[in-house]
């Protein structure tokens, strides 16, 4: 593994849209008081790793997500705008009962959450150009650590759309087969030089005496 780079990709704790059932993208609401509590157990579950780089969406609830990491590493929390959320358009800030009321119940039950991988948000991102904005940022940091091992702290359905990307999956079948991270999960991956494979995905047993939040808003 010396000459391959670790990746250990993290879904951000309970958000205050998840806590409350409002959808969020690009909305930079915070951390629940559960989500930091989350975030810290996660931090000290992985304390025995050996991290030689952070990196965060930039929105505060994947950055405080990462917080801990740092902390206890004495590190600095590299942000990237590429990592963040499917922008979603129309669905911004609302909350599903209020989605369902404008857009209908098919909109959501359907198309988005039994739809996945072939979804576009009203006047927002698709899915597939999100997750392949986000992979391509992954590729990149990957590219600048090689040998080494890295934290990303980022966002449920990017995360849920790269790790299709990286498992070979179609978009077609991506909802059936892969679902959402829970909250402050951790899943790990490895960069060889030429692809990403996948090894583990939202590892969350050490989250079972907190919580596990598993809210498929962002």
């Amino acid at each position: 593994m010396q000459n391959k780079t670790k990746i250990i990709l993290i879904r951000h704790g309970e958000s205050l849209g998840n806590a409350n059932r409002t959808m969020l993208g690009h909305t930079d609401l915070d951390l629940s008081p559960l989500g930091y509590t989350q975030a810290e157990t996660t931090a000290n579950h992985l304390k025995n790793e050996k991290i030689d780089a952070i990196y965060s969406s930039d929105l505060i609830r994947a950055y405080n997500t990462a917080v801990p990491h740092a902390k206890m590493r004495k590190i600095e929390v590299i942000k990237s705008k590429m990592l963040r959320e499917i922008q979603i358009g129309g669905w911004e800030n609302l909350k599903i009962e209020e989605i369902i009321e404008k857009w209908g119940s098919d909109a959501y039950s359907i198309d988005w959450k039994k739809n996945f991988g072939l979804f576009k948000f009203p006047d927002g991102e698709s899915v597939r150009g999100a997750g392949e904005r986000f992979y391509n940022e992954v590729l990149r940091i990957s590219r600048e650590n090689v040998g080494k091992t890295i934290i990303i702290t980022a966002h449920a359905a990017v995360i849920r759309a790269f790790w299709g990307i990286i498992s070979e999956i179609s978009w077609e079948k991506l909802a059936s087969t892969i679902d959402f991270p829970s909250n402050a999960s951790y899943s790990v991956a490895y960069f060889d030089g030429n692809s990403i494979n996948p090894e583990s995905y939202s590892n969350d047993s050490h989250l079972s005496g907190v919580g596990i939040t598993c809210v498929n808003s962002q």
